[in-house]
């Protein structure tokens, strides 16, 4: 399949020269725990991964990005997937018009060639934006069209990670459950309730999920824990402590 390339268009973390070197590393201890907490089955060699969150604004997004980004760099061919149809936001970290992809793979309108885009300087990534915004989004991710083509791409790539929106405000990510191998929840400091973070995690139970963990963001450390490292197990998963050195990258990041 011939893909378009494209440069990164805004700074991802793990990839960062001057990168705070706890953040970078905590970013790869969750790729190892998620590569990990997967099931391990011979016949199914990719894995799809939802990366979703309870409210707006926690990161979701920085982290379905750094997370592609450091699974390509362990040579793992990745294809990150932008399945907010409403507020996208993958394509402000890369250099990728929202003109084409995935709504207008799902209705129809484009090849998956016109949509897949590989990443300059960082090989084995692959991007799908969400495409132009349609009127029934839910019914978009829900529908056989878009297991087929995850299936297809299945056939493709190592990982598939899907940054979808918010279940506060949309039930889209419930629509993709089925399709996915695993859940990860991103929970900013501060920002989700303990009601509202519950009530996710029955809706994904109730959806029979395989819930992956939870992913602690935005969180102000002392030194001495950045020392100590921050890693911790929560709801049976990985719970995962990043610095608030990003805070102002995810005030735009659903």
């Amino acid at each position: 399949m011939k893909k378009k390339n494209v440069a990164l268009n805004r700074q991802i973390l793990s990839v960062m020269d001057n990168a705070d070197f706890h953040i970078v590393e905590s970013y790869k201890a969750l790729r190892t725990n998620i590569m990990f907490s997967l099931p391990s089955v011979k016949e199914k060699t990719c894995r799809r991964i939802m990366i979703t969150s309870s409210c707006p604004s926690e990161g979701k997004t920085t982290t379905a990005v750094n997370l592609a980004v450091t699974l390509a760099e362990a040579e793992k061919k990745v294809l990150l997937i932008d399945a907010d149809l409403r507020k996208p936001a993958v394509y402000k970290y890369f250099d990728i018009k929202i003109t084409c992809g995935l709504s207008n793979l799902l209705s129809g309108m484009n090849k998956k060639e016109e949509c897949v885009h590989s990443v300059k300087g960082i090989p084995n990534l692959y991007i799908i934006n969400s495409g132009m915004r349609p009127p029934n989004p839910s019914e978009l991710l829900g529908s056989s069209a878009m297991r087929e083509l995850l299936d297809i791409f299945a056939q493709e790539f190592d990982y598939i990670i899907i940054d979808t929106p918010p279940f506060k405000i949309f039930a889209d990510a419930l629509s993709l459950v089925r399709c996915v191998d695993g859940v990860a929840l991103v929970v900013s400091q501060n920002k989700s309730t303990y009601p509202e973070l519950s009530k996710t995690i029955s809706a994904l139970k109730f959806a029979n999920a395989n819930i992956l963990g939870v992913i602690l963001n935005k969180v102000k450390v002392s030194k001495r824990s950045k020392r100590s490292g921050a890693y911790h197990k929560y709801y049976g998963g990985n719970y995962l402590q990043n610095s608030d050195m990003y805070t102002d990258d995810s005030e735009d990041d659903e």
